[in-house]
């Protein structure tokens, strides 16, 4: 008896699932669904050896601990990531492209900061993955970020996510910002999709859901209190100060993951990425206007808050180009550094 081949087909709803082929033989009986797998580090959507940076801040909830490496709609991602053009892919994925389009937009329109990861369009497909339903809109973790980066955004449906019935509800997980729909987590966890949302109505979190249990409760064990003497508790941090503190952690973990200091994105830099499918981004006239409105509003605000913890001295030389029109003491002394 031959085997059982499968195929990797296209739903109506751009999902790519596995669907069978009719074998040249008897057919055999579907087989039992697999067994859940072990717990592995990473997000239940992404194979082991994608890196998937998380720059916001830590997460509590990070139960989700468990991969899902032989989703259909990942192994078509990745294999469209490795084979088809940047002009293909958009075609293909043309929702994702129309993101974006949108966010490298916003860059102009509302001074949003966009992660040089997230430049490229391929680069940007492969973190954040495809949309989980047609509905799903590009959705910044935490709003009082301005920054598009891996780690801080995620796919959701703002508008029906609340709603328990069909694919409707959308389920995020907490280390990584990717999402799932219903079915999907049903079909990898051989479960029915109504299953997985009565989960959210018990109170499950989004880490319990895709990984398919609930984490142990520890139980806490009351210890006799001791008097100690009184101390003076140390003042809360104010605004000012926490994002301070998180500008300079930020610098700190591009320095290390990136080998360089972190820099906004210059005029030259957006036009030369967003040309191609910008047309009124072409040419000297727009770039003009763009190094104006760089030089009096947005290098200053982020030098503002970011200048503090940049090196300057490791900055490229266009870079420090920029920085010095803004603030000429930073030459002063980089050459009171250089002379000690």
């Amino acid at each position: 008896m031959s085997k059982q081949t499968k195929a990797m087909v296209t739903g109506s709803d751009g999902a790519v699932a596995a669907s069978p082929v009719a074998p040249t033989s008897k057919p055999t009986k579907w087989q039992k669904p697999a067994k859940k797998t072990a717990h592995n580090p990473g997000d239940a959507g992404v194979a082991s050896y994608i890196p998937v940076p998380v720059i916001s801040k830590h997460q509590s909830d990070g139960f989700a601990a468990k991969q899902m490496p032989d989703d259909p709609a990942w192994i078509a991602l990745l294999h469209d990531l490795g084979t088809l053009s940047t002009m293909a892919l958009r075609a293909k994925y043309a929702g994702e492209a129309n993101t974006h389009r949108n966010m490298l937009q916003r860059v102009k329109t509302s001074g949003a900061v966009v992660h040089p990861a997230f430049r490229s369009f391929a680069e940007f497909l492969r973190l954040v993955g495809p949309k989980p339903t047609s509905r799903a809109t590009l959705d910044r973790i935490d709003n009082h970020d301005p920054e598009y980066a891996p780690g801080k955004v995620r796919w959701a449906d703002k508008t029906t996510q609340n709603r328990n019935k069909g694919d409707s509800l959308i389920f995020t997980c907490p280390n990584t910002g990717r999402s799932y729909t219903a079915s999907q987590l049903a079909a990898k966890q051989g479960v029915s999709p109504t299953a997985i949302r009565k989960r959210r109505k018990q109170g499950w979190t989004d880490g319990e859901i895709i990984a398919g249990e609930r984490a142990a409760l520890v139980a806490v064990v009351p210890r006799k209190r001791v008097s100690a003497p009184a101390r003076s508790a140390a003042p809360p941090l104010t605004l000012a100060q926490v994002l301070f503190e998180r500008n300079r952690e930020y610098c700190e973990f591009i320095r290390q993951t990136e080998g360089c200091e972190y820099f906004i994105c210059t005029p030259a830099e957006l036009q030369a990425e967003v040309a191609d499918d910008f047309s009124h981004c072409r040419g000297p006239e727009w770039l003009r206007s763009c190094e104006e409105n760089f030089l009096n509003k947005k290098l200053p605000q982020w030098w503002k808050q970011y200048g503090p913890h940049i090196r300057f001295h490791a900055l490229q030389p266009h870079q420090q180009a920029w920085v010095l029109r803004i603030d000429p003491s930073q030459g002063q002394k980089s050459e009171l550094s250089g002379a000690l």
